[in-house]
């Protein structure tokens, strides 16, 4: 195994077993049962760690400048190991919050970060490790979501959350391992990446392409069951644009190696307005799955380009620092795109929500153009 091949390895290991987070809703109906919790309670433990996840990416980039990246892997480690046992034998929703959704949540955000800084300032082919490593993460989720729901059902909650500590243990030990031991090495002072250091043009228009491009995907992800309207399609609905998403991570990363960055993003704005439109012309049926299949994969891909395009215009020795920043703009569209959508839908309908994300989709690839334009500059 070369170098490169085990430190990528590392990153990928590092990223599928820090994924818990997003398989919530799996856990829900026992921990409902058990602790006498109702659904607003419950989904309150996921937005403490959707917060406790941006929060530590922001933080957690910070520290992967400076800190080795075994390190940052171990402590990972060390809070998801803790927060799920910790999930596992509490006995209040106030208890489960603090450990799935702070701890878990702020692991899951530290080993991201850590995963996506490594892969993002390799001397070469980086799309490729970043696709592989983001996409690491939502197959990380899709598979663990399944293996848990077996689990509860054969083995209870507390077995479950032990057996899932265990064994994503193990594995953030080997990616620990596998990933650099050696600090990132202080950051330079030369010219070039003084003058880079200080384009912050590129990174706000990035910022924004990220949070407005993903906003759509992200209220499709909550609002799935009302856009297929049938119940018997929901869970397929589901299945396609998590199947997207994977897709568009994988493919994404190693296609920007090969045609630029800035192509792939324009690619990938012009994908997100042709999900869009179906479904602010009130499509249905097959057309409405075949969408959601498109709206994901464009979900994904953004997320493996925007780490990438980041890392082509920030020095790396900033750059776990700028994505961290960048991320937020997801983390906005997480916190809020779903909640819009649930408040307008009543009023105007979902193919009205959509009509508006057109727009806002028309915006993201505005900056998208920006972000081209800036960085020829």
């Amino acid at each position: 195994m070369t170098g490169t091949t085990r430190v990528i390895t590392g990153a990928v290991l590092l990223d599928l077993a820090v994924s818990p987070l997003f398989a919530w809703d799996v856990f829900t109906g026992v921990l409902g049962r058990e602790l006498g919790a109702g659904g607003t309670a419950l989904a309150a433990v996921f937005s403490v760690g959707l917060v406790a996840f941006m929060a530590a990416v922001v933080v957690g980039g910070r520290l992967a400048d400076r800190v080795a990246p075994r390190r940052l892997a171990a402590a990972a480690a060390v809070g998801m190991v803790a927060g799920l046992l910790g999930s596992g034998a509490a006995s209040s929703v106030a208890a489960t919050v603090l450990a799935f959704g702070v701890v878990v949540g702020a692991s899951s955000g530290l080993g991201y970060a850590t995963a996506v800084r490594v892969a993002g300032t390799l001397a070469s082919g980086r799309g490729l490790a970043l696709g592989l490593v983001v996409s690491a993460y939502a197959i990380g989720t899709a598979v663990l979501a399944p293996v848990a729901a077996a689990l509860l059902t054969a083995v209870g909650r507390g077995t479950t959350f032990a057996v899932l500590a265990g064994a994503l243990g193990v594995l953030l030990v080997v990616a620990a391992v596998l990933v650099p031991g050696g600090a990132p090495p202080g950051r330079t002072t030369t010219a070039p990446s003084d003058r880079a250091a200080r384009r912050r043009g590129p990174v706000v228009a990035l910022w924004l392409a990220f949070g407005l491009g993903s906003a759509p995907a992200l209220a499709a992800f909550a609002r799935a069951g009302s856009l297929v309207g049938p119940t018997a399609a929901v869970a397929l609905a589901v299945a396609l644009l998590n199947l997207g998403n994977f897709a568009g991570r994988l493919v994404a990363g190693p296609l920007s190696d090969r045609i630029g960055r800035r192509a792939a993003l324009h690619g990938d704005a012009a994908l997100l307005v042709a999900a869009c439109l179906p479904l602010a012309l009130g499509a249905s049926g097959p057309l409405v799955l075949a969408t959601l299949f498109v709206l994901g994969a464009q979900y994904g891909a953004l997320s493996a380009l925007t780490p990438a395009a980041t890392s082509d215009v920030t020095p790396p020795e900033r750059f776990g620092a700028t994505f961290g920043l960048v991320f937020t703009g997801w983390g906005l569209a997480g916190l809020f795109a779903p909640v819009a959508a649930a408040s307008l839908a009543p009023g105007i309908g979902d193919d009205g929500v959509y009509l508006l994300f057109l727009g806002v989709a028309a915006v993201a690839w505005a900056c998208v153009a920006a972000f081209g334009a800036l960085v020829r500059t």
